[in-house]
């Protein structure tokens, strides 16, 4: 989608399968965005989100706000595969 700026979806293979989400205009015109990805089994979509060069990428790797900032955090089991440089927090 390139002109609305939320989208319904109704047949997600992911829960829950009707929604609304946000485009990838308005997420690329955000100051800021922010992804959260926790746990072993997002390591291998977060390694081809961050350090892939897909012909038809992940809608995550399709996010870069023009003029604004994109964070990710993640935990140690889901950044396991990154080889890119990761920086890290300790939580008390």
């Amino acid at each position: 989608e390139k002109e609305k700026i939320v989208a319904a979806i109704t047949d997600s293979p992911k829960p829950p399968p009707e929604r609304i989400t946000l485009t990838l205009p308005v997420l690329n015109a955000a100051r800021m965005v922010v992804f959260v990805a926790t746990g072993e089994s997002k390591a291998a979509v977060l390694k081809r989100i961050l350090e892939a060069d897909e012909e038809n990428p992940l809608p995550a790797a399709r996010v870069q706000p023009r003029s604004g900032q994109l964070r990710w955090f993640l935990d140690e089991s889901a950044a396991k595969e990154l080889t890119i440089p990761v920086e890290k927090h300790s939580v008390l």
